[in-house]
């Protein structure tokens, strides 16, 4: 009998044991019998469904099934299938779970009992949500690291350190989804090309072909065959078979009109149709061709005082500025240009095995210029001045010095008073001269002709040749 109540407690503390496993489960477990009647169920279940302990214990699940607590058992399933079972399992609490139903069988292969493992879908569904959060969050991650990658690429990189070009790309990124026509207005030289890049790369026509031309490059008499084609047999010198046009050749994808106020009204009416329609006809041809295009235009001129002149058609002018994006100037956006010439500097030491830095004080002074020729021009004169340099560290004196020698005219001293960061205290009228004679360079630079410079700088062309001759500036050709 000693022997007996020893085995029995060391029973009692294995069955404690397993309660205790049960109870403290995360996941809800139901045991029943191989009749189906409900034995046992942990704390936990009744957490995830809602059905205590004493509406259940006790029950045969075919009487739950009957009544619509349950929809339908995983135990009951498995009994008469006789094998483990997995089912999704609503309770009329509103809850739904995921229940898998184990046989557990004697020496003889016989069902004894069931185990069912219970867990709450609502919580995997919410698993599930965080899951496609973090997957949404690492493809935003997964696009700025390419849009980071891309920004190593001198081809396309578009250096946003302002709050007006972050504005830029922001809305590029958005118009690229969209497609319809873009019209990029901006002075020469701030980067419309680069953003043209941008919206192809970035729109639904990605995989098609992105045609570029320059209205402005090609002469009026081939620039209408060069954009619709033309059929055999038009002129003398053309191809027998015809040619088709860009607007052909860019078919699914994008075409991007440079300098579209250089284009001929007689081609702007031409332009209008295939806005309108969406087809072209090849010079010498009678047939329209369908074309399914992108088309980006982009102008440095201003569009609505031509229309005022009449060299541009206002309905063109409508139809292109769907969607307009607006490039500040360099001078507009001065928080771009050092980490510009940081992106350029990089460029131009790996391409040529070398390194250059500049000093701060070099790279505060460009700040202090007004860059005509904005990015372009920012890009050609570090790279000339990097090459041109015989240091590794450049200075102040390094870019008068290149800048004079670039620009063929005395104006080491003119130069200086628009890129230095410091001030050197001289009298005042040798200072203002200085600085007269720095802004007439510069405007002869920005102008074609020394009566247009003298328009712009509001004073008569007299007297624009006289200070000229003053501080012995010349025209360049």
């Amino acid at each position: 009998m000693t022997r007996l109540k020893k085995e029995y407690d060391a029973l009692q503390v294995v069955q404690n044991e397993l309660n205790q496993v049960i109870n403290s489960s995360f996941d809800g477990i139901v045991i029943s019998d191989e009749n189906g009647v409900i034995i046992h169920q942990n704390p936990s279940y009744e957490q995830i469904t809602g059905l205590s302990a004493k509406d259940c214990i006790g029950r045969n699940l075919k009487e739950l099934e009957d009544e619509g607590v349950i929809d339908v058992s995983a135990s009951l399933r498995a009994l008469k299938e006789n094998r483990e079972v997995t089912i999704i399992q609503k309770i009329n609490t509103g809850v739904t779970v995921l229940v898998s139903a184990v046989p557990i069988r004697n020496k003889q292969g016989k069902i004894e009992k069931l185990v069912n493992n219970i867990r709450d879908l609502t919580y995997l569904k919410s698993l599930e949500n965080e899951i496609q959060e973090l997957e949404k969050k690492n493809e935003k991650a997964y696009q700025e690291l390419e849009i980071l990658k891309e920004q190593n690429d001198p081809k396309l990189s578009i250096v946003a350190h302002s709050d007006k070009m972050k504005a830029v790309v922001e809305r590029t990124l958005r118009v690229a989804q969209i497609d319809s026509v873009v019209l990029i207005q901006g002075e020469s030289g701030v980067g419309k090309e680069k953003i043209v890049n941008l919206i192809h790369r970035y729109s639904p026509r990605a995989n098609g072909p992105l045609i570029k031309i320059n209205c402005g490059a090609i002469p009026e008499s081939l620039l209408e065959s060069e954009l619709f084609g033309y059929e055999s047999g038009t002129f003398t010198g053309a191809d027998r078979k015809g040619k088709a046009g860009l607007f052909e050749t860019a078919n699914n994808g994008t075409i991007f009109l440079d300098e579209i106020g250089e284009m001929p009204l007689s081609l702007q009416v031409k332009l209008l149709r295939v806005l309108q329609e969406l087809e072209i006809t090849r010079v010498g041809g009678t047939k329209p061709i369908p074309v399914n295009v992108r088309i980006i235009a982009a102008t440095n001129r201003n569009l609505t005082q031509m229309i005022g002149e009449g060299t541009f058609r206002e309905d063109l002018f409508y139809r292109l500025n769907i969607i307009p994006i607006y490039i500040p100037s360099l001078r507009e956006r001065k928080e771009d240009i050092i980490p510009l010439i940081y992106h350029f500097l990089n460029g131009v030491n790996h391409k040529y095995g070398i390194n250059r830095v500049f000093t701060w004080e070099a790279l505060t002074s460009f700040q202090n210029y007004d860059w005509p020729g904005n990015v372009r021009e920012l890009q050609n004169l570090v790279e000339r001045i990097t090459l041109m340099s015989t240091k590794s560290e450049i200075g102040i004196q390094d870019i008068q010095n290149e800048m004079k020698f670039g620009r063929n005219h005395p104006t080491e001293n003119y130069q200086s008073a628009i890129t230095t960061s410091s001030v050197e205290i001289k009298p005042l009228k040798e200072k203002l001269e200085e600085i007269e004679a720095a802004l007439i360079v510069q405007a002869l630079d920005a102008y074609p002709s020394i009566r247009k410079t003298a328009v712009a700088l509001k004073v008569d062309q007299s007297t624009l040749v006289r200070k000229m001759q003053k501080y012995n500036i010349k025209k360049r050709s």
